[in-house]
């Protein structure tokens, strides 16, 4: 199935604006993250050392915010557009 990411700010230097991917049926967000940086490196980016997706990568689907405790088992769907950006912060 085709899934699309796309990167804001500063993620968007490592990442490019936007990835087409294909992925497997019922592919979770951590493994499209991880099919992102097989094609465009930048792994420490966007995950810790024990392989889970940083708590301060900001991720929405479908225009809704994922908090960090849905993203593991969050399974994506075809079409799905994912956009990745860090936190934002000034005033």
């Amino acid at each position: 199935m085709n899934i699309s990411i796309r990167a804001f700010a500063r993620f968007r230097e490592d990442f490019g604006e936007r990835t087409d991917l294909t992925v497997e049926e019922s592919c979770t967000l951590p493994t499209a993250l991880r099919e992102l940086v097989a094609c465009k490196g930048h792994a420490e980016t966007l995950f810790d050392d024990d392989g889970t997706v940083r708590d301060f990568v900001l991720v929405m689907i479908g225009g809704e915010r994922l908090a960090p405790e849905e993203r593991a088992e969050r399974v994506l769907a075809g079409g799905d557009e994912i956009i990745i950006y860090p936190p934002v912060s000034g005033g």
